[in-house]
């Protein structure tokens, strides 16, 4: 009669290792989502930012047309303008003096996930510095 090795039965670890790698890279999954999505808005803001600072120079300064131009490229790249907060310094600039444009927009995390770890909150930033391009009327 020989002698009986028991013999474990590892089903159960099985599972509970599956549950754990599984809301690991369920995590990993959603913040990979959430960064796309973060990295999107910020090139949405920063061509907007960007676009508003070419009117800026066309115009020597802030305008109704320049803060149009940001919140309709805002609009278009499916971002609330109406949360934007744009500063165009200064208000009026002599021809190639510098003129800084600055949008700042809070970015609400999708996520339910992720809220837990992160503020549901962050404020993205971008700027430009153009030149004054509106040339002094003529006497």
């Amino acid at each position: 009669m020989g002698v009986r090795i028991p013999v474990r039965d590892e089903r159960g670890a099985v599972l509970a290792e599956f549950a754990l790698v599984f809301g690991i890279l369920f995590f990993l999954l959603m913040m990979c989502f959430e960064v796309g999505l973060m990295v999107e808005a910020q090139l949405i803001l920063s061509s907007a930012a960007r676009e508003g600072g070419r009117q800026a120079a066309v115009d020597g300064g802030f305008s109704s047309q320049v803060r149009d131009r940001i919140e309709n490229l805002l609009a278009l790249g499916g971002l609330d303008e109406d949360d934007a907060v744009i500063s165009v310094q200064p208000g009026q600039a002599a021809y190639g003096r510098p003129i800084n444009v600055r949008v700042v927009y809070p970015y609400r995390v999708r996520s339910g996930v992720l809220r837990a770890f992160l503020p549901s909150i962050i404020d993205l930033e971008a700027g430009v510095v153009t030149r004054s391009e509106r040339l002094p009327p003529d006497p």
